[in-house]
This record gives C-alpha cells, structure tokens and sequence, in this order.
C-alpha cells in the first residue's frame, strides 16, 4: 500500500511519521461498528497513532473499529481507531489494506502501547540473533532465510526427482517453499517435483461467500466477496532442495524452495496460511 502524505505550504519539515512503525503479521478479529459480526484481518504494522491493516472484507471509510493486541503476561490491549484510508495492495492477491488513527486514546492506553511496541522489537532482535544461532549450526551455512509467513501443518505429498516418484510428507510451507520429510537421501542442490493438495478443513473459518451493495459516486454497485472457501486444487510444484536437518523420526527433512512458483499458486498457499492464523487466533 503507498501511504499518501500533504505537502504544507511554506516549511521544510519532512513529511516523515512522527512515531516509529513496528511491522508486525498478527492475525486479528476487529469489530467494526455497524457490523454483526467480527472481520477477520492481519494486523500489517502499528504505531502509538495507528496501524495498517489487511482483510479481504470491504469497511467504509470513518467506520470506529476495535481490536484486542494480545500481548505475552499482561491482559490485551483494546484498541479503537477510525479508518482513515483504504487502497489496494500494491503486492497483489486480493483484499484491501486500511489506514487505521487511533484517534482520542488516553495517554495511559498510548504509554502502554508504545511499552508493547518496545517489547516487539526486544522480541524481533532476540529472533533474530536465535536464527543467526540456527544458521551457524546447519548443515548448509548459506542457508536462505524464508520472505514469507510460513504455517506449520502437515500433509501429505508425493514428490520425484529423476525417475523416483515416493511418497513423503510435507510442513512448514509458505509461498516460498516448505520442508519436505522423506525416506529418501537426497543431495542439495537436487531439483524435485512437489504433487499435493493443500488441507480444506482449516477454510471454514472464512465466511461464506455473499453479495453486498457498496455505495460509489455513481450510486449503489452490487459486489461479491471472494470465496475463500473453495477447496484446494492440486498443486504441481518444482523446486530445490537447499538445506538439510536433523532426521525426524527416522525419516530425512529437507528444505525445498519454489523455483518456478505462480501467482496464483502463490496465492492458493497464502490463503491456506492465512486460514490456519485465524484458525490458532480463534482457538486462544
């Protein structure tokens, strides 16, 4: 999403944000006033002023939301804001990402987010130097750093390189790759084919797929959400193995990356992932 900003007439001064941003990939369920029921969304980034965030359901602009940051001891913070933007990802894959102000929130609330926020980045730094520590003790020293939310679920797969075709099993996916656990030794650097179809159980916690009127310049226009509860196509995916980890129950693991992934097996992954955040959200 590109944020906007205004240029003032007469000053230098920057057009910068006053406050830091803490990226952040959060799973949230956010009240919006006027509707009956929660929307789900991913908490994109936030600050002591506001946030950004992503959800696939369409909320009119200068609606009051609410939502709970759950924070590790202390009791979650509610926070309400107004929505101040919405655009389109600039990324792609569907949705819409809102501009969230936190507009009025008492200077007690504000201290207690802004003490949320430095736990975020002690905890992001800590993770950090915890993978550096991971990547030292791996078998491949280069091993490449996944860009993407990956989900720890596992399922079955079949996969081949040269004319061996076995069954296996797979977790850990993301649009990136995932870890595949096998019979199999296998050599990094192998190039294999990937056959499965992702779980469908975990997309019940989308809504149903429904019509809704939205009111434009040009008067009321009917549009349908996505339906994000369709099943899963099979997925036919090349990648490499990159990296190898400790046997698991007598079998390999194996870190494969996608070589030659498309967007919209990009997004079938990201809807899967995105389904089993909300699923572990709502089973808090």
């Amino acid at each position: 999403m590109l944020w906007s900003s205004r240029r003032v007439a007469s000053t230098t001064r920057s057009n910068q944000r006053q406050t830091y941003r803490q990226s952040i990939e959060l799973p949230i369920a956010v009240s919006v006033d006027g509707l009956p029921a929660p929307v789900y969304a991913t908490l994109v980034n936030i600050s002591e002023t506001g946030c950004r965030v992503r959800s696939l359901i369409l909320i009119d602009r200068h609606r009051t939301v609410e939502f709970q940051l759950r924070r590790q001891g202390p009791a979650p913070l509610i926070l309400r804001g107004a929505v101040m933007s919405r655009a389109t990802p600039s990324g792609g894959g569907g949705g819409y990402e809102y501009g969230i102000s936190f507009n009025g929130m008492p200077q007690s609330e504000r201290n207690a987010l802004s003490q949320e926020i430095l736990e975020m980045q002690r905890r992001e730094a800590a993770a950090r130097a915890q993978r550096n520590a991971e990547v030292k003790q791996a078998v491949v020293p280069n091993a490449q750093r996944r860009r993407s939310v990956r989900t720890t679920f596992s399922f079955p797969v079949r996969y081949r390189f040269g004319k061996t075709s076995s069954p296996a099993e797979a977790s850990d996916i993301s649009t990136g790759g995932l870890r595949l656990m096998c019979q199999d030794d296998v050599p990094l650097g192998t190039e294999v084919e990937i056959r499965f179809r992702l779980p469908a159980a975990v997309l019940d916690i989308f809504p149903p797929s429904q019509e809704r009127t939205e009111i434009t310049p040009f008067g009321p226009r009917t549009i349908r959400l996505p339906d994000n509860r369709r099943p899963f196509a099979e997925m036919l995916l090349r990648g490499r193995v990159v990296s190898r980890f400790a046997p698991w129950r007598g079998r390999e693991v194996y870190g494969v990356q996608f070589t030659d992934i498309d967007g919209y097996h990009r997004e079938e992954i990201a809807r899967f992932t995105h389904a089993v955040q909300l699923q572990k959200l709502r089973n808090q």
